[in-house]
Order: C-alpha cells, then sequence, then structure tokens
C-alpha cells in the first residue's frame, strides 16, 4: 500500500477512535450516572440501554478495531510500535468490557443496585481512560 493509503487508513481510524472516545466519555460523564435516578422497574431501562448503545457502537468500534489491525500490518518501526501499544489498548478495552462491564450491566437488568452501579462506575473508569489513551496513539500515528 502506498503512503496515501496508508495516511487513508490512519485517518480513518482516528476518526473512529476519537468518536468511541466522545462516546465512552460521554458514559462515564454523563449516561451512567443517571441510572441511580431511574425509578423501578428498572430492567426496561437497562434492557434499553444495552440495546441502543450496542446499536450505537457496532459500527465506528468495529471500523476501529479493523483499521487498529490494518495499521498494525502496514507499518513499520517506530510507527508499528505506536500501532502495536494502540492495538493492545484496545485488547484490554475488550477485556474490560467483556469480563467486567457486560457481567455487570447483565446484573443490573434484575434491579438496580447502588453496589453494582458503583462497581460499573469504577471498571468504566478504567475503559475511559484506555480509550483516551487509544485517542492519544492514534493521533500520534496521523501526525
Amino acid at each position: 500500500m502506498n503512503g496515501s493509503g496508508l495516511a487513508t487508513v490512519a485517518a480513518v481510524h482516528l476518526g473512529a477512535t476519537w468518536f468511541m472516545v466522545g462516546l465512552i466519555w460521554t458514559i462515564h460523564v454523563v449516561h451512567y450516572p443517571l441510572f441511580s435516578l431511574v425509578a423501578e422497574p428498572y430492567q426496561p431501562f437497562q434492557e434499553a440501554h444495552m440495546a441502543r448503545i450496542t446499536r450505537l457502537l457496532v459500527l465506528p468500534w468495529g471500523v476501529e478495531t479493523v483499521t487498529a489491525i490494518a495499521l498494525v500490518m502496514l507499518t513499520t518501526g517506530a510507527e508499528r510500535s505506536l500501532a502495536l501499544l494502540g492495538l493492545g489498548l484496545l485488547v484490554a478495552v475488550v477485556l474490560v468490557t467483556g469480563l467486567l462491564a457486560a457481567p455487570i450491566h447483565g446484573r443490573l437488568v434484575a434491579h438496580f443496585d447502588a453496589g453494582l452501579h458503583d462497581r460499573l462506575l469504577r471498571v468504566d473508569l478504567i475503559r475511559t481512560v484506555l480509550w483516551t489513551g487509544r485517542g492519544a496513539v492514534a493521533l500520534l500515528l496521523v501526525l
């Protein structure tokens, strides 16, 4: 792939990554804290949240993942090191989401639990920091 092709992949990656950074910060600062204000029955809210957020993030997260892998394959030297760091951060996000955040959401479906909600906020802070780091790496790759 020529330099302009790599630049295009990096630019698409940057856009998808920063969409996800903005989304995770919105979720962390605005959306998740509001969970505690939802009255019972809580289950319809939690189920709707999970369905809607999934529909919103599937495409940009997929694009972010595909372009992160492509950047590892298309770069060399210091750029490859950055691309590998970014991919490692993405793997960490996936692990935190799948092993920690998703099970908490699953447990919150039954009813609101303040302890689980606090745990979700702490877990989400980890994802927020990881994704913000990904955003910085994506920006460095473009620069």
